[in-house]
């Protein structure tokens, strides 16, 4: 059984089903004709993208990161050509023929800014990405739902509510479960359990592993906004890479801040995770609108040993003053210290911001003090690489949150430690960030199933 139809519940499921025994797929939100259909009409977007068949990474922005260098904590327990064949696999596998260019291949080009970065402090971090882009990515997404159904039995719209140990002879595990035509929870019995919840059920996840007792690290939070400007400002990035990943490490004690999810021409978007609006950004594969944007994130490490819960109570406070809405701050008054006030869409300057319904205020005061100075200093060290980053009338959105999945302990086949049966995968336990990496951890957790049970 296989809980979460993102990237790396499908790929459990595929690759579990190559050997006798059924396969089933829960997720608790709709499945992907209910999910386009509440795009196409703008309904709860913020909640569509976040749950639902494909997860929140192939309903969004299709970055294919295609490297052992990014997305996962577990690559390096492989050879590196091993990593790769997995990934140009399930390169091919989610796109089915869909056309989409493969970026970074300019291994000069990657070098020259890396030199550059280097200059003023900065790390560059290249790897090849193919950007799918948030329209073919339904069609791609939709594709995935005909070809695992050939594999399993999918159930969307069903919530996973606990998981025991089962007490049946022929079954390691009972998962508990509610859904729209059975109210009350009900188990169901399986001898092998994927948990693929993605970072929407990372809180979830969290609270399980302390009843089951799983071992486990506990989350770094990175903590940030998004910054958007004009379609360009980015561009001396975007001349390399589709989504470049720039990196201060600020001091000892693991102090960090980086770019994160660039969208080239795209959108900044609300995200609902749990009870909590975050932001996150898409973009479609024709790069169409006049704005891009960028994820900016922070650790202070040791100088602020941020919790999870501890970010997520700044999360909750900034919701609680804008009644659930997007935050939203001019860049001049986020530098120099004052709220914003006025509509958002007065205050970009020279391109048409993407929620010019947020509400404007003072995205500075809300973040912790040395997150702040982090951020602060970041940006005007960015700036020398990319010089319309300080424009004063480019725009935060906030808040956006990374890595606050504690990160669990788990065999080469995602298996729980201790655990027999208990397999682990994707962004909700810790182990990756992003749609590749969730995918090979899938993929490693289905090979894994489908050993044990040709053993047994």
């Amino acid at each position: 059984m296989v809980i979460g139809a993102g990237p790396g519940g499908i790929l459990a499921a595929l690759r579990a089903s190559r050997s006798p025994g059924g396969v089933i797929v829960i997720d608790r939100g709709d499945d992907i004709e209910g999910r386009i259909r509440a795009r196409e009409m703008g309904v709860e977007e913020k909640r569509t993208i976040t749950s639902g068949w494909g997860g929140a990474g192939l309903f969004s922005d299709g970055k294919l990161c295609l490297s052992p260098r990014i997305g996962s904590t577990l690559a390096h327990r492989f050879p590196a050509h091993e990593v790769e064949a997995r990934q140009h696999t399930i390169d091919e596998i989610f796109r089915g023929g869909e056309d989409a260019p493969l970026h970074g291949a300019d291994e000069q080009a990657a070098e020259r800014l890396a030199l550059r970065a280097a200059e003023v402090g900065l790390d560059y971090l290249h790897y090849p990405v193919r950007h799918i882009g948030s329209d073919q990515l339904m069609r791609m997404t939709a594709r995935l739902r005909h070809l695992v159904a050939s594999a399993a039995s999918v159930l969307c719209g069903t919530e996973c509510v606990d998981v025991k140990p089962s007490s049946a002879p022929a079954h390691r595990w009972e998962v508990w479960v509610t859904g729209q035509h059975w109210p009350e929870p009900l188990p169901i019995y399986a001898h092998n359990i994927v948990l693929a919840p993605g970072k929407i059920g990372a809180s979830w996840l969290r609270e399980l592993g302390e009843r089951l007792g799983l071992g486990r690290a506990p989350a770094q939070p990175k903590l940030g906004f998004r910054l958007e400007g004009s379609r360009d400002f980015l561009d001396p990035l975007l001349d390399v890479a589709t989504d470049p990943k720039v990196i201060w490490k600020a001091g000892p004690g693991g102090a960090e801040v980086r770019t994160h999810c660039v969208c080239f021409g795209g959108d900044v978007v609300p995200a609902a995770y749990q009870d909590l609006t975050l932001v996150g950004g898409h973009s479609t594969s024709d790069h169409g609108q006049d704005r891009s944007n960028t994820a900016v994130l922070a650790t202070a490490g040791a100088g602020l040993p941020l919790t999870a819960a501890e970010a997520r109570e700044v999360v909750a406070r900034i919701n609680k003053q804008t009644g659930g809405r997007v935050l939203a701050q001019r860049l001049g008054d986020f530098l120099a210290g004052t709220p914003s006030t006025g509509t958002i869409s007065a205050a970009a300057d020279g391109f048409t911001p993407s929620i010019p319904d947020a509400t404007p205020g003072d995205l500075a005061a809300e973040l912790p003090a040395p997150l702040l100075v982090l951020l602060r200093d970041y940006l005007h060290r960015l700036a020398q690489l990319c010089p319309k980053v300080l424009r004063d009338g480019n725009v935060l959105y906030g808040p956006a949150v990374e890595r606050w999945a504690d990160r669990f302990e788990v065999t080469d086949t995602m298996q729980a430690v201790g655990h027999p049966g208990l397999y682990l995968v994707g962004d909700g336990p810790g182990l990756t960030g992003g749609i590749i990496g969730a995918a090979e951890s899938g993929w490693l957790a289905g090979d894994g199933i489908a050993a044990g049970r040709r053993d047994a």
